[in-house]
């Protein structure tokens, strides 16, 4: 069996194991199937090269073609072929090819092929069985590597899938991607959501900002109305219109009739009667048919306002180092998680002193937002920076009526007028700006008023000590 089939053939059995393993996990994830593959399929290339590359009968194999090329049986392709046995731990019988050099220095050239041949095919024998008996077990220690590190991952992704199920997501296959590192914060960031209640408390209470909100829209609707429409009907004699010619006698005026008192002019009124020119009251009534007709009549309604845009900035300065800042990338990873979910545009800034900014698209996977949110600063505190780039993108078309969330310990100065003034003009055009206040060391009498809705979360003792106005809003619904 050729190499190229045995790695086959340890790939479908490499795939079955798993297959029976983590059966649920795959009927759960389809995409799982297509990425099993392709690492199997990168693995069973690699291999190949590997072992290609790493063979121990490299030098033994170059040795015996070229002594198959000469043609020329001497004392080298034995010395090489005892060389060869020597290192496969295979008997070599010394006297015999000794005793066929002998023998060949006594015969005449063309015949010493004969004994050259012998060496070479069984030189051939054994080095192909000492190669399929190496390849055998080095594809077995590889088969078992990959196969650990696949049960792995897939554990990994079993794990992430469940927590991510418990905040209402489901998980991509681009998780494929993921580094080691970035697995391990995206585990850790979970935890934090997964097993504190309060955070995932706060978390669903962002995701809900526009959904308690209405609003009151006036629509133009189509309506059908009923009515009487009158129609002339000519068969009805309910009132005379006017005078007509013709030769009805119940309708025929007066005068005509009188016609008929003289002889004379009574050939008249029997001639105008053939002709039908006697002049007579014309009569005709009314009826009343139902007719339908459409209308545009106004109605005011009640409508929840759609989530719409969210822009987030992330504090990650010194002052956040270790647990809440971790506290603060779950919360980011949650939202902007949510906001792709629901194809809500959603753009991040991480800062301190400085800015850092990512915006989550329809391409943009899980681990390219990891990779972005693990950038830490560790400086002071400036949120200006970052508010200031956030007023910029509510101007986009796309981010109107945004949903800002600053997360912080607002251990920082006070903001400019002229940021607050801009944020004054934003929040008339519809946007809204909230912060979520980590740990009790922050400048609530500065700041809180600068927002629409404040959560306070204690990292220490894991409680929310404070929801500001919105909290009564959202448990009432």
């Amino acid at each position: 069996m050729s190499l190229s089939n045995k790695l086959s053939e340890q790939i479908r059995w490499i795939k079955a194991s798993l297959q029976t393993d983590y059966q649920d996990l795959f009927k759960q994830h389809s995409w799982l199937h297509g990425q099993v593959q392709q690492k199997l399929f990168s693995w069973g290339h690699q291999t190949k090269l590997d072992l290609w590359q790493r063979s121990p009968f490299a030098k033994h194999e170059e040795n015996l073609k070229n002594h198959q090329h000469t043609g020329i049986f001497s004392q080298l392709p034995v010395d090489d072929y005892q060389l060869f046995c020597k290192f496969s731990g295979l008997p070599f019988e010394k006297e015999f090819w000794q005793q066929e050099l002998v023998r060949s220095k006594q015969t005449k050239f063309h015949k010493q092929n004969l004994p050259l041949k012998l060496l070479t095919e069984k030189w051939q024998q054994q080095l192909d069985k000492a190669k399929v008996l190496w390849q055998a077990e080095q594809i077995n220690q590889l088969r078992q590597k990959v196969l650990t590190q696949l049960k792995q991952e897939l554990e990994v992704i079993k794990q992430l899938s469940q927590q991510l199920e418990q905040l209402g997501f489901g998980i991509g296959d681009d998780i494929g991607n993921l580094t080691p590192q970035d697995i391990e914060e995206m585990k850790r960031w979970l935890n934090y959501l997964t097993q504190d209640k309060n955070a995932q408390q706060i978390a669903e209470l962002l995701g809900k900002m526009r959904q308690i909100e209405q609003s009151e829209k006036i629509e133009q609707v189509k309506q059908t109305v009923y009515t009487k429409s009158p129609q002339i009907d000519v068969n009805s004699r309910e009132e005379i219109i006017g005078l007509r010619l013709g030769k009805d006698l119940e309708y025929v005026l007066p005068s005509e009739l009188a016609l008929m008192a003289d002889e004379e002019t009574s050939i008249l009124f029997d001639l105008k009667f053939l002709e039908s020119k006697l002049m007579c009251f014309e009569l005709q009534g009314m009826t009343y048919c139902d007719a339908t007709t459409e209308i545009i009549v106004e109605q005011k309604s009640q409508e929840d306002e759609k989530p719409g845009p969210m822009i987030l900035c992330v504090d990650t300065s010194d002052s956040m180092n270790g647990f809440p800042e971790n506290i603060a990338k779950a919360m980011a990873l949650f939202l902007g998680t949510k906001a792709k979910s629901e194809n809500r545009p959603c753009f991040i800034i991480n800062f301190s002193t400085r800015i850092e900014t990512f915006e989550i698209m329809d391409k943009t996977g899980i681990p390219n937002l990891i990779a972005f949110l693990r950038q830490s600063f560790h400086g002071g505190t400036d949120a200006a920076p970052a508010l200031h780039h956030a007023l910029k993108i509510m101007e986009q078309k796309n981010y109107q009526k945004a949903d800002l969330l600053m997360i912080s310990d607002f251990v920082m100065n006070s903001l400019p007028e002229d940021l607050l003034s801009a944020i004054a003009i934003q929040r008339e055009a519809g946007n809204q700006f909230n912060s979520l206040v980590i740990g009790n060391d922050f400048m609530s009498e500065r700041l809180k008023t600068h927002f629409d809705h404040e959560w306070i979360y204690n990292p220490n003792t894991q409680k929310i000590q404070e929801l500001v106005q919105f909290k009564k809003d959202v448990f009432d619904k």
